[in-house]
């Protein structure tokens, strides 16, 4: 029996099927029981409702569980969870349950850019979680993914970026300090195979592996290979000048029509000087309709560091974003040989996973 938190996420969902097909039994640690409906008639899956920050749910939930798989991890704080009680106090609930019910084997999700030093709190609870099971006397196996993405509804990652530059306004996309931090995205399903055949594999005992993408590419090649497949032309200013003149193309189209009118109105304007006005903002509004290029340009983080710092003295805990920032403007890069030693993969390249929207957008 594997007994899984975070079993109904984006990656919990992989991770189970992932262990079903290998055969074992799974236990699945919920909140709310019915947001696990889709497994509730299988017949090798249980459904136990817990909070892995309510220890006292958590000891029944334990019994005869050979291994448990700790996927719960909190990206944003919020009202009423931090990071050191989603990261650092339920990681140790969960070692006091396994204990008390002799559980041996752990296998611990984290995340690239875990450290002692870390900028962000979100990474040093990590660290601290890590610590934990690391003294906890099982046998542990610690993974560390970077941005992970997915091929469905339940990917958060690139169905808000498609829906970001799909609604971007005037065809906009801003980049956190150019988009130059690098980043190694990795497949969901790499993820959770490497998490479910670690349970049974003695090699991965006391091992820390990075689960990463084959290369680092750069968050602006990121979005501008997403933008490729989503079929969008885009282009990268350093100095949006393009973007400004494309602002005042759509301006002139708003304003015209209100200055033609106002024109003829005041006998400002001759009806054929308005005639010829209204061929300019034909011309005008068609060149705006047809210039689609969806424009990626430079913002530069420090004003949004000052913003941000204010939020953090009055703003309610879920709109702070100084933690996010610090994440989103460093590398999240790791090493991938030796996980693709131990489990014998070849990581696939974002570009490889991109095919399906690509597919997606051609029908």
């Amino acid at each position: 029996m594997i007994f899984i938190t975070g079993g109904t996420g984006f990656v919990g969902r992989e991770v189970v099927r992932e262990l079903l097909a290998l055969g074992y039994r799974v236990r699945l640690l919920v909140r709310d029981p019915r947001r696990a409906g889709h497994w509730a008639d299988h017949p090798h899956v249980e459904i136990f409702t817990g909070d892995v920050l309510r220890p006292e749910t958590l000891a029944s939930a334990m019994t005869g569980v050979d291994a448990v798989i700790h996927l719960v991890g909190f990206i944003a704080e919020t009202s009423t969870v931090t990071f050191e009680l989603g990261h650092v106090e339920a990681t140790r609930h969960l070692l006091s349950a396994a204990a008390e019910a002799h559980v041996t084997r752990w296998v611990q999700m984290s995340a690239i850019g875990t450290r002692p030093a870390a900028n962000s709190r979100y990474h040093l609870t990590k660290w601290e979680a890590e610590e934990l099971v690391r003294q906890s006397g099982l046998d542990w196996t610690v993974f560390r993914p970077s941005l992970i993405y997915g091929y469905d509804e339940h990917d958060r990652l690139l169905n808000a970026l498609r829906l970001a530059l799909s609604w971007a306004p005037f065809g906009a996309f801003p980049l956190l300090d150019g988009g130059t931090a690098f980043v190694q995205p990795v497949s969901v399903r790499e993820v959770a195979r490497c998490f479910a055949h670690a349970v049974s594999r003695e090699a991965t005992l006391g091992q820390t592996y990075d689960l990463v993408g084959p290369v680092p590419i750069s968050s602006r090649e990121m979005v501008l290979k997403f933008a490729h497949a989503l079929g969008k032309k885009a282009v990268y200013e350093e100095v949006p000048i393009l973007l400004l003149l494309r602002m005042l193309l759509w301006l002139a189209v708003v304003l015209l029509p209100l200055l033609i009118i106002a024109g003829i109105a005041l006998d400002k304007l001759t009806l054929a000087h308005a005639e010829l006005t209204l061929g300019l903002w034909g011309v005008l509004a068609l060149t705006a309709w047809r210039w689609k290029s969806l424009i990626l340009f430079n913002f530069p983080v420090a004003p949004l560091r000052i913003v941000a710092a204010a939020l953090n003295s009055f703003a309610p805990r879920w709109l702070q974003c100084s933690e996010q920032l610090k994440m989103a403007t460093e590398d999240n890069i790791g090493n991938p040989q030796p996980a693709m030693e131990a489990f014998g993969y070849t990581p696939e390249s974002f570009e490889d996973g991109l095919r399906p929207f690509s597919q997606k957008t051609r029908l």
